[in-house]
């Protein structure tokens, strides 16, 4: 009895990496689909629309300035409560947003990834980025307030391009994780809400960075979204910013970044299969 020989051709990984890049390339336009999709729909129907956008941190700043302002009396490092919180709810937003949004993405377009081949990656891609044109109103809003009230500086506009850059990496990262387990495990969107506030309450959203313990604010990199909000504070203070826990964080984050990405490409070829 003779046994068959099986073949099996398996392209080098190189040669994967240049296909997947084309591909990305090839549907791009799939990109710019999903993304005026999302940015329609998040407010369609909604009697004020984008204005929910600055609405929402500034009802936040509202709320935390009475409670952790004006009843606990928290430090602001010298900022007026107004301009410490909002300063931070504007990036903090949206970055839940873009978390939450990523994390969910995939399942909300099952339908799509079940019955046609496209590279799944543009789906939280698009999410993310639709939340970045958020950010960028809510970001316009705070130079306002700054200036209304007189503490901007012309660092804000220097330093927002690597902020945002982090931020959109951190979000990006840790939501192509999610994305994939919660394909398979739909008991992570249930995780995903618990995740956003232990994160909110790790980032130093309602109190300054410095009231933490020394070895905690020498950790803080670990969190990059700490390192951001903190830095967006710096803006006006003068500008004084650490560049030893910007770089650190940046590191941190492009590492978050590499790896969800590795691991939701791991399991990319499966999703159409177990949603």
């Amino acid at each position: 009895m003779s046994i068959a020989s099986i073949t099996v051709i398996s392209a080098e990984r190189h040669d994967r990496l240049r296909q997947f890049l084309k591909d990305l390339w090839d549907y791009r336009e799939l990109f710019y689909t999903f993304l005026e999709r999302d940015l329609k729909v998040r407010y369609k129907q909604t009697a004020l629309g984008a204005v929910w956008v600055i609405l929402q941190p500034l009802v936040a700043t509202g709320a935390y300035v009475l409670i952790f302002g004006k009843i606990a009396k928290m430090p602001t490092d010298g900022l007026p409560y107004a301009l410490f919180y909002f300063a931070a709810t504007v990036p903090w937003s949206a970055f839940a947003r873009e978390l939450s949004g990523s994390a969910m993405s995939v399942e909300a377009n099952a339908h799509l990834i079940s019955k046609i081949y496209f590279p799944r990656v543009v789906v939280p891609f698009a999410v993310v980025t639709a939340s970045l044109v958020d950010f960028l109103i809510g970001w316009v809003t705070l130079n306002i307030v700054a200036v209304w009230m007189g503490y901007w500086h012309w660092s804000i506009l220097a330093i927002t391009p690597l902020l945002l850059l982090i931020q959109w990496a951190t979000g990006l990262g840790m939501g192509l994780v999610l994305a994939a387990l919660n394909a398979q495990y739909r008991d992570v969107k249930h995780v995903v809400g618990f995740l956003v506030q232990i994160m909110m309450l790790a980032t130093p959203v309602i109190y300054p960075l410095s009231r933490l313990p020394q070895w905690a604010q020498q950790i803080a990199f670990l969190n990059p979204m700490a390192i951001v909000v903190e830095s967006y504070r710096s803006c006006f203070k003068g500008g004084q910013f650490n560049w030893y826990l910007l770089a650190t964080s940046g590191l941190v984050a492009l590492l978050y970044f590499i790896f969800g990405f590795w691991f939701f490409r791991k399991r990319e070829n499966t999703l159409a299969d177990i949603l």
